[in-house]
């Protein structure tokens, strides 16, 4: 998140956004801070500071609309953003219980990283707006914070704030049955995990997430996720060099162990931490991967599971299979290369990852038709 209110005063963290004045009244009334935008002004509700917007913060927070919410800290700087046609993110925490080999954060981040207050993540899910499209919830692993997840789960199913969910986690937490029992009792309706399989077996799966005894929990955890009947899965697999070559029986083990699984996610890396760090281990060219890539897509569709590739330039797909291509990355981590200017596919392309781009130098080759 990059954007910033350049002149904001206020002495709170969260706000309403309102262009009603009576509207921002009931916020009030419900001990909710406003940002009530009138012209190019903000009004800070009930602090009664204000200051004025440039052109582009203004059509900013008019593009989020009536009911958005956001944090900024005492910068202005914008943290988190929450409105109903956004692409919402409850971001958890840095840390995490493995310690993958290709994890775009560093090592030291996933040890000693940041938890989002616990109080903030309250907050903000009683700030967001009524029926949301989407919310992905992510760290880090969310479940580092234990029991309090449920606490969000309940407010979030309590209050019907969203249309649908996705929890980003790498599953071990679900091989605890009883757990994962309270999990599926807590989430709201349309609710899907994403978790990953780095490998067809421990051998390699462990020495990717290097946590030993992670592809047993991992695996368990699924089975234990679909028996609930309660929570979608989606399944995602991060293609490197050291899966590369076995991604068709990453696929096999799908189809055989989780027919009923939600779809699965083919996807290209995010070279920044860990990954960097150990690019001579995981880095593996698009063109080569994807020879690896097409089997297994073949393999999957072929035994009726939706999927997808995420994270892959058009130029190194082949043609018939860019409608499995999605536009994953986040808009401001997107980067494009100066070839890739001249490409006839760039506004359907979904571009390349911040990081991944200086990988991608001198193999890129635009398209056309």
């Amino acid at each position: 998140m990059n954007e910033k209110l350049s002149a904001f005063n206020g002495v709170n963290n969260i706000y309403k956004i309102s262009f009603d004045g009576k509207k921002a009244e009931e916020y009030v009334e419900q001990n909710l801070n406003v940002l009530l935008i009138r012209d190019k002004h903000a009004f800070l509700l009930p602090e009664k500071n204000s200051f004025e917007l440039t052109d582009d913060e203004y059509d900013y927070l008019l593009n989020l609309g009536d009911e958005a919410c956001l944090e900024v800290n005492e910068t202005g700087r914008i943290a988190n953003v929450f409105g109903k046609r956004y692409d919402n993110t409850l971001y958890i925490t840095d840390k995490c219980n493995s310690n993958c080999i290709m994890c775009p954060m560093a090592e030291v981040t996933r040890r000693d990283g940041h938890n989002v207050p616990f109080e903030i993540l309250k907050e903000l899910v009683r700030y967001m707006p009524p029926d949301m499209e989407h919310l992905t919830i992510t760290g880090g692993e969310p479940f580092i914070i234990r029991e309090k997840i449920f606490d969000i789960l309940n407010d979030l199913k309590a209050c019907n704030k969203v249309w649908g969910y996705l929890l980003l986690s790498n599953g071990r937490v679900f091989s605890n049955k009883e757990y994962c029992l309270r999990f599926a009792s807590s989430v709201p309706e349309d609710f899907l995990v994403g978790i990953p399989i780095h490998g067809p077996n421990s051998e390699i799966h462990d020495s990717i997430s290097r946590s030993p005894g992670s592809f047993e929990q991992t695996i368990t955890g699924i089975h234990n996720l679909l028996a609930t009947h309660k929570v979608s899965v989606e399944i995602r697999i991060v293609v490197n060099k050291i899966n590369a070559s076995r991604l068709s029986d990453i696929a096999k083990l799908i189809t055989e162990q989780f027919p009923r699984v939600n779809s699965v996610k083919i996807m290209g890396m995010e070279m920044l931490g860990n990954a960097f760090i150990n690019a001579e281990t995981v880095w593996i060219p698009y063109e080569d991967a994807f020879i690896y890539i097409k089997p297994a897509i073949d393999y999957l569709v072929h035994n009726s599971v939706d999927v997808q590739l995420y994270n892959f330039p058009l130029c190194f797909i082949d043609k018939s299979y860019w409608n499995l291509c999605a536009n994953s990355i986040t808009d401001y981590k997107i980067r494009y290369l100066d070839e890739c200017n001249n490409c006839q596919e760039k506004n359907y392309c979904g571009g390349i990852f911040t990081g991944t781009d200086k990988f991608l130098k001198g193999s890129v080759k635009p398209i056309f038709l």
